[in-house]
């Protein structure tokens, strides 16, 4: 089992159960914590509940109590019992007197309260009781009110004459009948010195049996008992059955106020106590805590039922939801098994299966879509390019065909427009990643949706490609021919800025003339074509109307071109001599009046193209351009030339090429005036050196008579003697006589002076600084290191 609950631990029914379970806990939880705050709610009610029923026991107490506070006040500041306590009367003769005047007194007092069972004054020094109405001795006081034997005669002395305050203290008397009962006793003792033992006490009685029975409603509706306690946690008063409760005298109760929970005859008991308002007691509440808290156990019980039947019940409910949801799931899946290669334990639940089922429809559902679209699409292209072309099946009517292929028109009235693409580099530039057929492709795409759209804002258009070009059939929704024409021109226009600004798609456009019938639309294709072809002579990027056309070719007078032959010669010959400005004029004047001032029909356009061909190809083989090694950029130029097709490309590119030529001539030139020029310097260079080899021994010889000699100034000779030779003029003259003088000196025997005049110095001196200048040493100096 729990191996088939791991394989199914990737299963939706899982996560259902999940769902299911957190939905369940969901309003158990939210039950449990509104069960826990009623419960503290309904505790609190409770505790309430109790507090004001012990409020109202206290009450009841105080109530009964109070009285005797009051007689114990008035029976204290009795004026003849304070004469007797604090004068000396006694031994007087009126000392008896005063005793029974102040029994009298108690006499009135016991009328006045008739709740109080008894009281009396023991008063010590003379062993005295006054009662109402009787002076008694303090033993006839004892056995006539009390006389317990447990309670003995010494016992009752020593309590009347203790030094305590005033308390309530548990006390038993004699009643009228001879039998005892249980009363509360308020014992206030009395004294003339508050250093000194009490000389009496007044003692004030009060039966249980009569604040029980005003408690016994109280009783009667709590279900539970009641203690009364002094400040030595003594019981006063209890509807026990025994005034001893081992509770009670285990415990201190040192609050005003408050509850503890205790074991009391076998079962767990509440217990609440509360302090009087009026005296030092403190009352105490008993009861069951079956009683106590019997709503609250309901509650929980309750609670628990509830939540117990929520469990089995949204067990029951969460197993038929699963198995009533998971059918349908499973029914798909035992539908999709057999077509899917991927199971369903491999790491799927089944959302995640049939997700990737019906995925894979869907794509399959969308490649037979595009598929089918791109064959509708090649099969419209083919339909339209046939019905362009004239050579539509006659078997089937045009009519029938139209819908086949998504098409429709709306009247009678067609035009054919052409688009060339003429720059697509930067296009293609702007898209990386992708071979040149798609980029082809997508430059076609966008151009055919550019155009349809808008076309079709106003008329109806169908974009294909036909022969390297797009091809867009119109249909006009209105009849205006006129209007239609510029309509149409004024769409095209918007289409070849849209696709330049935004997709730097530059475009020839042609428009064919309208015609009322769809088996025109070969004519109207023809008459694009013709009006494409004049981008020869209009230039690219522009829009060409063949209505246009056909007004200029009827008003079209001229039967040949303007290229003289004389024209053509002044070409050549600016050509081989390097006038590239002059030459350049001269062409620019054949393409004007040929092109923009009479305009030549395209025949005549492509004669003289191929005659200015001509022209470059006779200037090339006449300069001999064609004979040299750089001769093949010149062919590639031609074969430019011959590809062109526009006037105005030629144009530019016969431009560049007169450019080219012409700037290669004058280079040509330039360098044989170089060459020319170094050779003539060469030969002035050898005839100077020449001429001071042979004139050396001339005094007279100077840089002055060479310039005369070779009838030039002498400062320039000297300039050009040193741009070919690198040393100056005179320095070559002196060192050529310092090389005679050695060869002198070291040959012969003669003196300076011959020597120098030999040489052609003018004197002896002028040999010596000149021969030290140049060997740095005097020719004397140098005949004597030479011997040596």
């Amino acid at each position: 089992m729990l191996t088939s609950i791991w394989r199914k631990r990737r299963s939706v029914i899982i996560t259902w159960l999940f769902s299911y379970v957190a939905i369940l806990l969901l309003p158990i939880v939210i039950g449990i914590f509104v069960y826990r705050e009623s419960s503290a709610a309904l505790e609190d009610e409770i505790h309430r509940a109790n507090d004001a029923l012990l409020k109202q026991v206290r009450e009841v107490i105080d109530n009964e109590l109070e009285s005797v506070l009051r007689l114990n006040t008035e029976v204290t500041w009795n004026t003849r019992l304070q004469e007797l306590m604090f004068t000396n009367i006694r031994g007087q003769d009126s000392y008896q007197y005063s005793l029974y005047q102040i029994a009298m007194d108690f006499k009135m007092y016991k009328t006045f309260y008739p709740q109080i069972t008894d009281f009396y004054v023991y008063y010590s020094p003379d062993d005295i009781g006054l009662m109402p109405g009787f002076v008694r001795s303090g033993k006839e006081v004892y056995e006539d009110v009390h006389n317990n034997p447990d309670f003995s005669y010494n016992d009752w002395q020593a309590m009347m004459t203790s030094s305590k305050k005033p308390s309530f203290v548990p006390l038993v008397y004699r009643g009228l009948n001879g039998g005892f009962h249980q009363s509360i006793a308020h014992i206030s003792y009395l004294t003339s010195d508050l250093n000194t033992k009490p000389e009496g006490a007044v003692v004030i009685l009060i039966d249980d049996s009569k604040l029980l029975s005003a408690l016994q409603n109280v009783q009667l509706f709590s279900g539970g008992e009641v203690l009364v306690l002094n400040k030595e946690n003594q019981i006063l008063l209890s509807t026990l059955e025994t005034n001893q409760h081992p509770v009670l005298t285990n415990r201190v109760l040192s609050d005003d106020s408050g509850f503890f929970n205790e074991k009391y005859k076998g079962q767990d008991s509440e217990f609440y106590y509360i302090a009087s308002k009026k005296s030092d007691l403190k009352i105490v509440t008993i009861m069951p805590s079956a009683i106590v808290w019997q709503k609250a156990i309901y509650v929980r019980w309750f609670t628990y039922m509830s939540i117990a039947l929520s469990i089995l019940g949204g067990s029951l409910l969460t197993y038929f939801f699963l198995k009533k949801n998971y059918n349908p799931i499973k029914q798909l899946i035992h539908s999709f098994a057999g077509e899917s290669t991927v199971r369903l334990n491999e790491g799927n639940n089944e959302f995640q299966f049939i997700q990737h089922m019906i995925s894979n429809t869907l794509n399959e559902k969308e490649e037979v879509n595009f598929r089918l679209k791109q064959q509708n699409y090649l099969l419209r292209s083919n339909f339209m390019t046939r019905l362009l072309k004239g050579r539509l099946d006659n078997q089937i009517p045009i009519e029938d065909a139209l819908p086949a292929f998504e098409m429709h028109f709306d009247s009678d009235h067609f035009a054919v427009l052409l688009f060339y693409v003429e720059a697509n580099e930067q296009f293609y530039s702007s898209i990386n990643g992708n071979s040149e057929n798609e980029k082809t492709k997508l430059l076609q795409f966008i151009i055919a949706n550019v155009v349809e759209e808008i076309m079709n804002a106003k008329h109806i258009g169908y974009m294909t490609e036909i022969d390297d070009m797009l091809a867009c059939i119109i249909n006009f929704r209105d009849t205006g021919q006129a209007s239609n024409l510029i309509e149409l021109r004024q769409m095209a226009s918007e289409a070849q800025q849209f696709l330049k600004n935004k997709f730097q798609i530059e475009l020839t456009v042609s428009i064919s003339n309208i015609h009322t019938s769809i088996v025109d639309l070969s004519i109207a294709y023809n008459e694009s074509v013709d009006a494409m072809e004049h981008k020869l002579i209009m230039g690219r990027k522009e829009i060409i109307s063949f209505h246009e056309i056909q007004k200029e070719a009827l008003n079209e007078i001229p039967q040949g071109y303007y290229y003289p032959l004389q024209v053509e010669q002044q070409l050549i010959n600016f050509l081989k001599i390097g006038e590239y400005d002059r030459a350049k004029e001269t062409l620019d004047n054949v393409v004007d009046r040929n092109v923009k001032i009479n305009q030549i029909s395209l025949p005549l356009a492509r004669c003289l193209m191929f005659d200015l061909v001509s022209t470059m190809l006779k200037a090339l083989h006449e300069i001999g351009d064609t004979q040299e090694e750089s001769s093949g950029a010149s062919l590639k130029e031609l074969e430019k030339l011959t590809a062109c097709e526009t006037m105005q490309d030629m144009h530019e590119q016969l431009t560049e090429m007169l450019k080219e030529v012409c700037s290669n001539n004058l280079a040509k030139r330039k360098s044989a005036l170089i060459q020319v020029r170094h050779q003539d310097l060469e030969t002035l260079a050898k005839n100077i050196v020449l001429f001071i080899q042979e004139n050396y021994q001339d005094p007279d010889m100077n840089i002055s008579m060479i310039g005369l000699r070779f009838d030039m100034k002498s400062t320039y000779l000297s300039k050009l003697f040193r741009e070919q030779t690198g040393e100056g003029l005179l320095d070559y003259m002196n060192k050529v006589r310092i090389v005679k003088a050695k060869e002198l000196i070291e040959s012969q025997n003669i003196t300076l002076n011959e020597i120098s005049s030999l040489v052609g110095f003018s004197d002896v001196n002028a040999l010596i600084r000149i021969f030290k200048k140049y060997e740095g040493v005097t020719p004397g100096k140098y005949k004597e290191m030479y011997l040596k």
